[in-house]
């Protein structure tokens, strides 16, 4: 990877609630409209059904020239072929991540505080996820949102991209990247009409 990753400005991930065909629909229409960067994240069911959704979603993207990034889970990566692996403070660190999955594939790490911060610089990630930036309804037990000067702290300083992630709508997407966030990731907003709801974003690109 090269040592600054260029992020797209928009960072969709997968809503929990879809599966099969129904995904690959949803991922299709968001390709369509433009997604270059597509995150599949799903916390329940069995690691054959991960797979497979994988699979079939990694096939999608190879047609439409999209990285697949998997939230948390390397061995998936590796088994799948998938391009990168996104990983959060409980998951396996990003140095003994890299050495399973190699240089070639992307590393994203999760962070929720100055301290988080601090420690994610010195691991060989390509990119940091801060949030959340607002309260956000994906989670059932969610950090307390990030304080705005804490998130203009680590922008100014962060030599690696940094993904907002929480609570990001239309309506406030051009204020993060205003404050200087490179890319916003979404779940809820862009959960139902991906495609009409990836287009209100774009329209919001200062």
């Amino acid at each position: 990877m090269p040592p600054k990753m260029v992020l797209p400005p928009l960072y969709p991930i997968t809503p929990e609630g879809l599966r099969g065909p129904a995904l690959v629909t949803w991922a299709q229409e968001l390709l369509e409209a433009g997604c270059s960067l597509l995150q599949y994240r799903r916390k329940t069911g069995s690691d054959r059904e991960r797979l497979r959704d994988v699979e079939d979603l990694l096939a999608l993207c190879r047609s439409r020239g999209c990285s697949l990034v998997v939230d948390d889970r390397v061995d998936l990566v590796i088994l799948s072929g998938a391009d990168g692996v996104h990983l959060g403070q409980t998951d396996l660190p990003p140095t003994e991540a890299r050495q399973l999955v190699g240089s070639g594939k992307i590393i994203g790490f999760s962070t929720h505080n100055l301290e988080q911060f601090e420690e994610a610089i010195e691991q060989p990630a390509d990119y940091l996820a801060l949030g959340p930036v607002f309260a956000t309804g994906s989670k059932a037990n969610p950090d307390p949102t990030v304080p705005l000067a804490i998130q203009e702290e680590i922008l100014q300083r962060s030599p690696l991209p940094v993904v907002a992630i929480g609570g990001i709508t239309p309506g406030n997407a051009r204020e993060l990247w205003a404050r200087g966030f490179t890319s916003l990731a979404v779940i809820g907003a862009l959960a139902e009409r991906p495609g009409e709801a990836w287009r209100a974003f774009m329209k919001e690109r200062p």
